[in-house]
């Protein structure tokens, strides 16, 4: 259930009511995917997976969150928070969501930068304001894909092309870094954490800024993705150990 205009006080009863007691909430980033994908790619892809799981899981879908730790992209385009920053404004929608009657927070997140501050999150909640651990959770999408996660490669452009085809252009699309044999696998994980944990780490492999190989991508691929997503996501979110 999307979050509109409902009047003064009433969302409180709201809550109440409907028997509704969970709320998610869709994390993305602002930061270059390539040439042929927009900035935004990382949160218009949680927003509309986030979307449907409101409707499916009966949730409360809030405002998405359009900026992340993205420091990992300088000198390319990224618009970037502090780590602590995202952490008291995610603890801060958290408390407030608390305070009106809900007992679930999940985080849709779709940028690999935000990953360690989320950890962090359910512990600021308890030690700040004492809200239980069976109140934060969040959920890196990536993970449940059978695929091998990239950036403004074959996955997120597959995605990109099944949510929104009007704001991708292919024509534009270049290979980037991608692993050549099995053989490089331990060195793609070495790399991928050197990526996210150092300032402007992210060109020094990629060259161009892409993770992965877009011109490999498809509408298609992108639909199977994201029926696997959703699937395991709903179930996860309807598990009783996270109640």
């Amino acid at each position: 259930m999307e979050i509109k205009f409902i009047g003064q006080n009433k969302f409180s009863s709201l809550v109440q009511d409907s028997h509704i007691d969970a709320a998610i909430l869709p994390l993305g980033s602002t930061e270059q995917h390539g040439d042929h994908l927009p900035f935004s790619t990382d949160t218009l892809i949680v927003e509309h997976i986030s979307s449907i799981i409101s409707q499916k899981a009966k949730m409360f879908l809030l405002p998405s969150i359009f900026y992340g730790v993205s420091y990992e992209h300088h000198p390319l385009c990224n618009i970037s928070l502090d780590y602590n920053v995202l952490v008291d404004l995610i603890s801060n929608i958290s408390h407030s969501l608390a305070k009106q009657g809900i007992k679930r927070m999940f985080v849709i997140n779709g940028h690999h930068g935000n990953l360690g501050l989320l950890q962090y999150i359910g512990q600021n909640l308890f030690t700040k304001y004492r809200i239980e651990s069976n109140f934060f959770y969040f959920i890196n999408y990536w993970q449940l894909l059978d695929q091998k996660f990239d950036h403004a490669g074959e996955v997120e452009t597959s995605l990109m092309l099944a949510i929104n085809p009007d704001l991708v252009n292919m024509q534009l699309s270049k290979q980037g870094f991608d692993i050549k044999n099995e053989g490089d696998e331990e060195f793609f994980k070495k790399g991928l954490n050197m990526s996210i944990n150092n300032p402007g780490g992210f060109i020094k492999f990629t060259n161009n800024g892409v993770w992965g190989n877009p011109q490999k991508s498809s509408a298609e691929q992108g639909h199977e993705m994201l029926c696997q997503i959703i699937e395991k996501i709903v179930k996860l979110v309807a598990d009783p150990r996270f109640r």
